[in-house]
C-alpha cells in the first residue's frame, strides 16, 4: 500500500461515517433537525461498515429516499419506518416493489421489500399431474412439481432402506430409517437424502463426497455409529484427512480447511494470503484481523478517549474492551478486587486472572482449571460438583469436565500441533509425531499453547517441517542457528526422537572449524590444526570420558584457541612465519599484554616441541601460586544464617549458596550434582562430593532433602533427570551463569565465599581430609593449608600411634 493511499485511508477513517450518512439523509429531510436524524441513523445502522456501504449507495443513487421503492439495502427500508415514524416529512415511505402498497412492516428478499403477499408467496409452476398452474407442493425423485391434492408419497424411505441392506446386511430396515430421522428433522429433507442414495447407492461404498446434498453425509455417520461397518464414510478429498465435509467445493464437498484455503486471498494490508473477510468500495481485500482493526472501523471510546475497535455501546458512546462497564467483585477464589464474571459453578464472583488459572487439585490431585475453592486449596470441576449432569463435556475427547462442549484445553493443544507439525502433504515426521504426544500430556497445556503462539517458534518449527522430511541432528544443523533451535532439539532428545550429544562439545567444534577456514592455505593453519586437533581436542577427550564437556574446560580450549590465533595473526601483520620467528619476536607479543597470555605460551611451549617453531624459544607458564583476595569469616557466616533461617528464599538456591560457605564448593561443581550424590544412612543425610561422604547438620539436611523431593524444571515437557539442580533446556542442569546470579541475587559471593570457607576448613583438616571430602585435588589442599597456617606434620603419625592405642588389649589392674 502506497503513502498517499495509507494517507487517504486514515484521513477518511477520521471523519465518522454516521456523520456522511445523516449528510446524505438531510439532503432530503429537512423537517427534522439534524440531532433527531442521526440519534434515529444510530440506533437503526450501528455496524461502522454497514454506515460507509449506506452513505456510499445512498450518495450514488438518492431517489429510493424520495420514492421508497427498492431495489436498495433492506437496511435503507428498515431507516425510512424509523424516520417516518420520528416525524419525517420530506423522506417517503417504502412501498411495496410490487403492488406499491405502503408498507408498515416489511417482508424482504434479496435487495427487494414489499407485502407478504408478493414477496413470499410460493413459487407457481404447472402440476405435472393435472397441469394447473399452483404452489407446487412437493417434487418427485425426478424434480417434477406437484400441488397438495395430486401428490403422492412414492415411499422411497423403503427403497433406501433395501439399497442399505444390500451393501450393509448387518443392519436392518429399522436402523437404516432411524438413521434417515436422525439425518434430518424435515420430512423434504429426509426424502432429499433417501431420493439421493437411491439414485446413486455408490455415496454409500466411498463416494459421499459428491452428495449432492450436505444430509447424504450425516446419514452416513449415523449408519456407522449404528453398526453399519460396510457403509464408508468418505475422508476430505482435497487433503486426505478424516474430516467432516462441511463445504462445496466445485462437483464435490470437501473439508472446511480446504474450502476456507482455496477461498482465500492476498489481502490488501498484511499481504498475506488468507480468508478474505470483506471488501471494501474499492474493491480491496481485507482478512478478518486486517479488517477489524482498519483505522475506518476504529472510534474514540468515551473511557480511555483512545482511537480502538469498538466492545460495546454505552449511553455516554463506544467503549473499548479495556473500558468496557464491569462492575468490580471480590473475587471468590483469590480474594482480590478486580473485574470478573460470576461463576455458573460456584455461583460466587470469579475475576480475569482465575478464570485461566491453571491448577493442581487439592482434592484430586489432576491437573485442570480452577473451579473453585481457594489459590492454597484450588479445586478442579468434579471436586466442585461431582454431579456429572451438572457438566458438559469436551467434544473431542468427551472427558473434560466444563461448562461448555467446546474443546478442552488439551485438544486444543493437541490440534494445534497436528496443525503446526504437519508438511504439505498432511503427514506427520514420526520424530514430531513422538514429540507431539508427549507435548499433549504436560501437566499445563496452557503454557504448550502460549509457547506455540511465539513467533519465532512458530517460525522455527514451520522452517523445519518444510525443509526437513527427516529430522535429524544434520537437518538441523543446516538451519540457521537460534536459541529456539536448540531449545527444539533438546525437547527432541528429551523425548528419545533424537539421540543425546555433547551440544556444548559441537558448538565448540564449529567454533575450531569456523576459525580454521579463516585461515589460507599454509604453514599457519597447519600448525594451528594440528595444536587444535592433537593437543587440545584430544586432551580434552581424554579427559572427559563419555562426559559432557563443563563450561571451565570449554573456555579453557576457547582461551587457548584465541591465544595461538592472536599470535599467529600478529605474525601475519609483520609478514612473519612461525618456523622463521624468533624469541624477540614472542617476547614482543607478550609485552603487547595480550588477552590469554598463558594461553599464548602453551601453544608457543607445543610449537617448539613439534618443531613448528625454531629450537630454543621459550614461553612463560602462569601457575597458581596459591591463595589470594580477601577473607571474611564475618560477612560468610552472617551470609550462612541468613539462608538457614530465611523462609523467603528458595530451597534451592538455600542449598547452593550452603554449599558454597559451609563446603568450599564452586558454581561448576554445584550445577553438575545429581540425586545419587545425596544418601541417607540411618537418620543421617550423606553428601557425595569426593570420596568420602558428608554427613549434612540440620536443618542443612531437611532443606537437601526437600529439594531432592521437589526439584521443579521450568521447561514444557516433565523429564526425570537425574540433576539436583535442573535447568530450563530439557535434560540439562542449571546454566553455571545462571546460577551464579542466583546466587548473587540472595547475597553470596561465590569466589569470595569459597576461598573465606576453604581456608577455614585448611586450618581444621588435613590435606588428604579435605581432598578426598571436598573433591579438589591433593596439591590444591596442602596449598590452602600452607596459608592458612595449619600445621599438620605430625598427622599421620599421630594417627598411627591411636591407632596402635586401641589395638593394644588392656591389663589388668595391680593389686
Amino acid at each position: 500500500m502506497t503513502t498517499a493511499a495509507a494517507h487517504d485511508r486514515n484521513a477518511e477513517a477520521e471523519r465518522e461515517p454516521l456523520d456522511a450518512l445523516v449528510d446524505v439523509l438531510c439532503q432530503v429531510e429537512t423537517s427534522l433537525g439534524r440531532g433527531a436524524v442521526r440519534a434515529v441513523t444510530a440506533g437503526v445502522v450501528r455496524q461502522r461498515a454497514r454506515q460507509r456501504r449506506l452513505a456510499a449507495e445512498l450518495a450514488e443513487d438518492p431517489d429510493v429516499l424520495r420514492t421508497g421503492r427498492p431495489p436498495a439495502a433492506i437496511m435503507v427500508g428498515k431507516l425510512l419506518l424509523a424516520l417516518k415514524q420520528a416525524g419525517a416529512e420530506q423522506l417517503a415511505a417504502p412501498v411495496c416493489g410490487e403492488c406499491g402498497q405502503l408498507l408498515r412492516t416489511l417482508t424482504f428478499a434479496r435487495r427487494t421489500w414489499g407485502c407478504s403477499r408478493c414477496v413470499s408467496s410460493p413459487s407457481l409452476a404447472a402440476c405435472t399431474e393435472c397441469g394447473q398452474e399452483r404452489g407446487a407442493h412437493a417434487r418427485d425423485r425426478d424434480g417434477r412439481p406437484f400441488c397438495r391434492t395430486c401428490f403422492v408419497d412414492d415411499d422411497v424411505a423403503k427403497l433406501l432402506a433395501d439399497v442399505v441392506i444390500g451393501i450393509a446386511p448387518e443392519v436392518n430396515a429399522g436402523v437404516v430409517l432411524g438413521a434417515l430421522e436422525r439425518a434430518h428433522q424435515r420430512p423434504v429433507g429426509r426424502r432429499q437424502i433417501a431420493a439421493a442414495v437411491v439414485e446413486r447407492p455408490e455415496l454409500l461404498t466411498g463416494e459421499g463426497a459428491l452428495a449432492p446434498v450436505q444430509g447424504v453425509l450425516r446419514f452416513l455417520d449415523e449408519l456407522r455409529r449404528a453398526g453399519a461397518t460396510s457403509v464408508v464414510v468418505p475422508p476430505c478429498p482435497n487433503c486426505g484427512r478424516a474430516k467432516p465435509l462441511e463445504r462445496p467445493l466445485g462437483a464435490v464437498r470437501v473439508c472446511s480447511n480446504c474450502a476456507t484455503k482455496a477461498g482465500a486471498s492476498i489481502c490488501s494490508r498484511c499481504g498475506k494470503q488468507k480468508p478474505i473477510n470483506h471488501r471494501d468500495e474499492n474493491g480491496d481485500a481485507f482478512c478478518q484481523y486486517c479488517w477489524a482493526s482498519d483505522p475506518r472501523n476504529l472510534e474514540v471510546c468515551v473511557g480511555c478517549g483512545n482511537r480502538r475497535r469498538v466492545y460495546g455501546r454505552t449511553a455516554a458512546g463506544p467503549v473499548c474492551l479495556r473500558c468496557r462497564p464491569r462492575s468490580e467483585r471480590v473475587c471468590g477464589i483469590c480474594g482480590r478486587t478486580g473485574r470478573g464474571t460470576i461463576s455458573r459453578a460456584t455461583g460466587e464472583p470469579l475475576c480475569d486472572l482465575c478464570k485461566g488459572h491453571w491448577i493442581v487439585c487439592s482434592g484430586c490431585g489432576d491437573g485442570g482449571l480452577v473451579r473453585g475453592g481457594t489459590l492454597k486449596e484450588p479445586l478442579c470441576a468434579r471436586c466442585v460438583n461431582p454431579d456429572p449432569d451438572f457438566w458438559k463435556r469436551c467434544r473431542i475427547c468427551n472427558t473434560t469436565w466444563q461448562l461448555t462442549t467446546a474443546p478442552c484445553t488439551r485438544c486444543s493443544l493437541d490440534a494445534r500441533l497436528r496443525k503446526v507439525f504437519a508438511a504439505d502433504d498432511g503427514t506427520i515426521a514420526p520424530e514430531l509425531d513422538r514429540l507431539r504426544e508427549r507435548l499433549v500430556q504436560v501437566d499445563r497445556p496452557i503454557y504448550a499453547i502460549t509457547w506455540l503462539r511465539k513467533a519465532n517458534v512458530q517460525s522455527t518449527i514451520t522452517a523445519v517441517v518444510r525443509e526437513n522430511p527427516q529430522i535429524s541432528h544434520a537437518a538441523l544443523d543446516a538451519m540457521p542457528p537460534s536459541k529456539t533451535l536448540d531449545h527444539f532439539r533438546s525437547m527432541l532428545v528429551s523425548v528419545g526422537a533424537l539421540e543425546f550429544r555433547d551440544e556444548g562439545l559441537v558448538r565448540l567444534e564449529r567454533e575450531l572449524k569456523k576459525t580454521l577456514d579463516g585461515y589460507t592455505p599454509g604453514e599457519h593453519p597447519r600448525a594451528l590444526r594440528g595444536f587444535i586437533l592433537w593437543h587440545l581436542m584430544r586432551r580434552l577427550r581424554g579427559r572427559l570420558q563419555d562426559k559432557p564437556a563443563s563450561v571451565q574446560q570449554i573456555q579453557n580450549v576457547r582461551a587457548h584457541l584465541a591465544g595461538a590465533d592472536g599470535l599467529l595473526r600478529w605474525l601475519e601483520g609483520r609478514d612473519k612465519s612461525l618456523s622463521s620467528c624468533t624469541q624477540t619476536d614472542v617476547d614482543n607479543y607478550l609485552s603487547t599484554k595480550p588477552a590469554h597470555p598463558k594461553k599464548c605460551s602453551a601453544f608457543v611451549r607445543w610449537a617448539v616441541r613439534r618443531r613448528y617453531a625454531p629450537k630454543g624459544i621459550t614461553a612463560p607458564a602462569i601457575r597458581w601460586t596459591g591463595p589470594a583476595g580477601p577473607h571474611d569469616q564475618d560477612e560468610r557466616w552472617a551470609v550462612a544464617r541468613r539462608l538457614l533461617n530465611d523462609e523467603s528464599v528458595a530451597t534451592a538456591d538455600r542449598v547452593a549458596g550452603l554449599l558454597v560457605l559451609l563446603y568450599a564448593q564452586t558454581a561448576s561443581s554445584i550445577h553438575r550434582l545429581t540425586v545419587d550424590r545425596v544418601t541417607q544412612d540411618d537418620d543421617h543425610v550423606l553428601l557425595h562430593l569426593g570420596e568420602k561422604p558428608i554427613q549434612l547438620p540440620a536443618p542443612l539436611d531437611r532443606f537437601m532433602l526437600d529439594l531432592v523431593a521437589s526439584r521443579g524444571t521450568d521447561t514444557l515437557i516433565r523429564h526425570e533427570s537425574d540433576w539436583l539442580f535442573p535447568g530450563r533446556s530439557v535434560g540439562q542442569p542449571i546454566h553455571e551463569t545462571q546460577l551464579l546470579r542466583r546466587l548473587h541475587a540472595v547475597g553470596v559471593k561465590s569466589r569470595q565465599g569459597r576461598s573465606t570457607a576453604l581456608f577455614a576448613l585448611a586450618q581444621q583438616l588435613a590435606a588428604g581430609q579435605l581432598a578426598k571430602m571436598l573433591g579438589v585435588h591433593v596439591g590444591v589442599a596442602v596449598t590452602w593449608q600452607r596459608a592458612s597456617g595449619g600445621d599438620w606434620m605430625t598427622y599421620a603419625a599421630a594417627v598411627a600411634v591411636r591407632s596402635a592405642t586401641r589395638a593394644k588389649p588392656e591389663t589388668a589392674p595391680s593389686p
